[in-house]
C-alpha cells in the first residue's frame, strides 16, 4: 500500500483578475478553518447483481475535502471513481456511512443549488439554444439561485459569445463541453463535481480545456460565497496534476483510497509547466502512487 502523503496543500493566495467580462473571476484561497466542502465517514456502496450475489464497488471511505480545495480522483477503470462522485452527489444513496456537502446532506445540497454537476458527456437539451441551455439551471429552481447570475456575461466568460442562438448539433464538442460548463456555473454553486468531463475531446482541445477550467473554476458572483470547492474525476495523470491541489488516488475494486497526494506546482498555471520540475515530480509521485503492488495495472492514459 502506498504512503499517504500528509503534508498539507498550500493555500491559494486571493486575488481578482480581470478580464474582458468584468471582475467576476476571483481567486479563492483555501480555508482549513472554514466548513468542509464534502466530508465523507465510513462510505461504502454494494451493489446486488442480477444473480444476486453482493458487488462490493466502494471500500470503507472517510474523507474531507476543504473548501475551495480543486480536488482530483484517478484509479484504474471501475474502480469507483465514478460510483464515489455519485454519492457525493446525491444521485447513488451510500449502502453505509455519512456524507455531508457544507454540512447538509447531498439531496439538502442539490436543493438549495449548492453544487453543480458536469459530465463525460455535454448532455445538453438538442432543441434549446447555447443560451437557454445555460440559462436551464435558473429556470427549474429561481427561488434558489442567486438573481445577480448574468447569463450573456457567463457565455462571454467561457467563450462562446456570439454562439448565444445556436443549438447543440451545431457547435463542435469543446463547444458544447463549455456550454456545459456555463450551465453548472450559471447557479453560482459553491462546488462542482466532475466526471471526466473531457474524455471524449481531441487532445489539443483536451489541453486547452484543463487550463480553462481553472479560470472558469474560479467564477463567483458572490464574493460572500464559500470558496468554490470542486472534485474531477479523470484517467489522465497529467490532466490531474494540471489541475489540482490534491490528487487522490484510488485502488482497483472494492476502491478506497490509497495515497492523498499534494500537488506542489504553483498557481497559475499554463501548459508550459508541464515540462517544469515540479511538475514532473508531482506526476511522478502519482503514478508511483498506481503501480504499487495493491495497483498491479495502470490503464491510466499519459496526456
Amino acid at each position: 500500500m502506498t504512503s499517504i502523503i500528509d503534508t498539507p496543500t498550500s493555500a491559494l493566495p486571493t486575488s481578482v483578475r480581470p478580464t474582458s467580462a468584468g471582475p467576476l473571476v476571483i481567486k479563492h484561497p483555501i480555508e482549513p478553518e472554514a466548513e468542509p466542502a464534502i466530508r465523507l465517514q465510513e462510505v461504502r456502496l454494494t451493489y446486488e447483481t442480477k444473480e444476486g450475489a453482493l458487488l462490493e464497488a466502494v471500500d470503507r471511505t472517510n474523507l474531507t475535502i476543504r473548501a475551495g480545495e480543486f480536488t482530483a480522483l484517478v484509479g484504474p477503470s471501475g474502480c469507483g471513481k465514478t460510483s464515489l462522485l455519485r454519492i457525493i452527489a446525491g444521485l447513488t444513496p451510500a449502502s453505509n456511512g455519512d456524507v455531508s456537502i457544507f454540512g447538509q446532506t447531498p439531496k439538502e445540497a442539490q436543493r438549495h443549488k449548492r453544487l453543480g454537476l458536469v459530465f463525460q458527456e455535454p448532455a445538453l437539451l438538442a432543441w434549446r439554444s447555447v443560451e437557454d441551455n445555460v440559462r436551464l439551471g435558473l429556470q427549474l429552481n429561481p427561488r434558489e439561485t442567486h438573481s445577480s447570475t448574468n447569463v450573456h456575461e457567463l457565455i462571454e466568460i467561457v467563450g462562446l459569445s456570439g454562439f448565444e442562438r445556436y443549438r447543440p448539433a451545431e457547435l463542435s464538442g469543446g463547444m458544447q463541453q463549455r456550454a456545459a460548463l456555463a450551465r453548472a456555473l450559471a447557479i453560482d454553486p459553491p462546488l462542482l463535481l466532475m466526471d471526466e468531463p473531457f474524455a471524449a475531446l481531441d487532445e489539443i482541445t483536451r489541453e486547452q480545456m484543463r487550463y480553462e477550467l481553472q479560470r472558469l473554476w474560479s467564477v463567483s458572483h458572490d464574493p460572500r460565497d464559500p470558496p468554490r470547492s470542486a472534485v474531477f474525476v479523470t484517467h489522465s495523470v497529467a490532466e490531474a496534476v494540471a489541475i489540482a491541489d490534491r490528487v487522490l488516488v484510488m485502488s482497483p475494486r472494492p476502491g478506497r483510497i490509497i495515497a492523498d497526494i499534494p500537488i506542489t506546482t504553483p498557481r497559475p498555471r499554463r501548459p508550459e509547466h508541464e515540462h517544469s520540475d515540479r511538475f514532473v515530480n508531482d506526476t511522478a509521485i502519482v503514478r508511483s502512487a498506481l503501480r504499487s503492488p495493491t495497483t498491479p495495472a495502470v490503464p491510466l492514459d499519459a496526456a
